[in-house]
C-alpha cells in the first residue's frame, strides 16, 4: 500500500487521465523527488507535505530519464528529443546539451552581442556574404571568424562549440542518465546504441563509447572508480572506463530480452540486471560470472535499486505489472 502519491493539480473532475510516469529520483538532500511524465512535464515535489513544488516542460517530447545532482537544487533531464538538460529547478533556469546540436538560429541568440558586432564592424561586405552563406566547411568559418575577431575565440569558447552551426543533433532518445560520483561528471544512453560520457561543469562532451547492437536503455556509475554499466535492447550488459572509452567486460544474456535497468551493488563489484523477462540477475563485475538469478513474478523489471545499507545489498524492483518488490539476495 502506498504511503503517499503525487499528481499534479487540475480541476476536478477532469476527463483527462493522469499521464504515465516514465522516471522519479530522490534528490540529495531527502526532502524532494523529481517525476517525469508522458505529457513532456517534470516535476518537483514535496516528499514531507506531498504537494507540488515546481516543474518544467520538454517541448521535444516526454523525459525518459532523470537523475539528482550533488550541485546545490539541480538534476538531470534525458528527453525523447536527444538532448540532455540541466535544470536548475531552484531558479526554473535550463541548459540544453550537447551545445554542438543546436541550430544556428540557438547559437546567434546565445552569442548575439559577439555575433552582430564581429559582422557588422569588423567584416567587410564579401566576408559578410562568404559568412551568412554559412560557410561550406568549419575551418573555413573558423579562419574567416578569428582573423576578424581574435577575442571571440576565448570569449565564446568557439573552437568548442562552432560545430553547431554544422551539425545536428542525431544522438536519439536519452533514454538513461546517472550522475558519476567520482566526478562531476554524467553518462547518458541513448537510442543510436551509444553511451556518452560528460563534463557537468562545461557541459563538454568527453567520450563516447560504441558496442551496443540497439538503443541503450539503462546507466549505471561505479561507486569506487571512474567506470560505468550499460544495458541494451540487445540484451548486453558493457562495463566501460570513461576516461579510455575502452569497453572491459561484456556480459552476454540475450535470453533474458532488453536489458531495462541496472544498479551496481555498493563496492562496486557486482551489478544488478533487471531484464524484459521479468527476472533480476547478480553478475560479478570482476570475474564475469552470472552469481544469481530471481524471478520477480511481476514481468519486465523496468526500474532498479539497491539499498546501500541496513541490509546492505537489498534489491527493490519497479515492475511491468505496477508492484515495487523488494529481495534480498543471498
Amino acid at each position: 500500500t502506498p504511503r503517499q502519491v503525487f499528481f499534479p493539480y487540475r480541476n476536478c473532475p477532469s476527463p483527462k487521465p493522469l499521464a504515465a510516469v516514465y522516471t522519479v529520483s530522490v534528490l540529495n538532500d531527502a526532502t524532494y523527488i523529481v517525476s517525469a511524465d508522458a505529457s513532456g512535464t517534470a516535476y518537483v515535489w514535496d516528499w514531507r507535505l506531498g504537494h507540488e513544488k515546481t516543474k518544467t516542460s520538454c517541448s521535444g517530447g516526454p523525459y525518459l530519464s532523470s537523475t539528482e545532482m550533488p550541485a546545490w537544487r539541480m538534476v538531470l533531464l534525458g528527453c525523447n528529443n536527444s538532448y540532455t538538460y540541466v535544470w536548475q529547478w531552484d531558479t526554473g533556469n535550463t541548459l540544453a546539451l550537447p551545445y554542438n546540436a543546436r541550430s544556428t538560429a540557438q547559437i546567434i541568440g546565445f552569442m548575439q552581442s559577439n555575433l552582430v558586432a564581429y559582422k557588422n564592424t569588423r567584416l567587410d561586405g564579401m566576408q559578410r556574404l562568404f559568412a551568412e552563406k554559412a560557410m561550406m566547411t568549419e575551418k573555413v568559418f573558423l579562419d574567416v571568424v578569428l582573423a576578424a575577431y581574435p577575442g571571440l575565440k576565448e570569449e565564446a569558447k568557439i573552437l568548442s562549440n562552432i560545430s553547431d552551426f554544422f551539425h545536428k543533433n542525431t544522438f536519439g532518445a536519452v533514454n538513461a542518465v546517472c550522475y558519476v560520483p567520482t566526478r562531476l561528471r554524467f553518462v547518458t544512453g541513448h537510442a543510436d546504441g551509444r553511451v556518452r560520457y560528460w563534463s557537468a561543469e562545461s557541459g563538454t562532451l568527453l567520450m563516447v563509447m560504441r558496442g551496443h547492437q540497439g538503443p541503450v536503455k539503462a546507466v549505471a556509475p561505479s561507486p569506487t572508480s571512474q567506470e560505468a554499466v550499460s544495458g541494451g535492447e540487445d540484451g548486453t550488459v558493457r562495463l566501460w572506463c570513461l576516461k579510455t572509452g575502452i569497453q572491459k567486460l561484456l556480459l552476454y544474456q540475450p535470453y533474458g530480452g532488453p536489458v531495462l535497468s541496472l544498479a551496481i551493488v555498493p563496492g562496486g563489484t557486482k551489478v544488478v540486471v533487471g531484464s524484459a523477462d521479468g527476472y533480476v540477475r547478480i553478475w560479478d563485475l570482476s570475474t564475469g560470472l552470472l552469481l544469481c538469478a530471481i524471478n520477480t513474478g511481476g514481468g519486465a523489471v523496468n526500474g532498479l535499486a539497491v539499498n546501500p545499507s541496513n541490509p546492505l545489498g537489498q534489491i527493490i524492483t519497479a515492475s511491468q505489472d505496477g508492484y515495487a518488490r523488494v529481495f534480498n539476495p543471498r
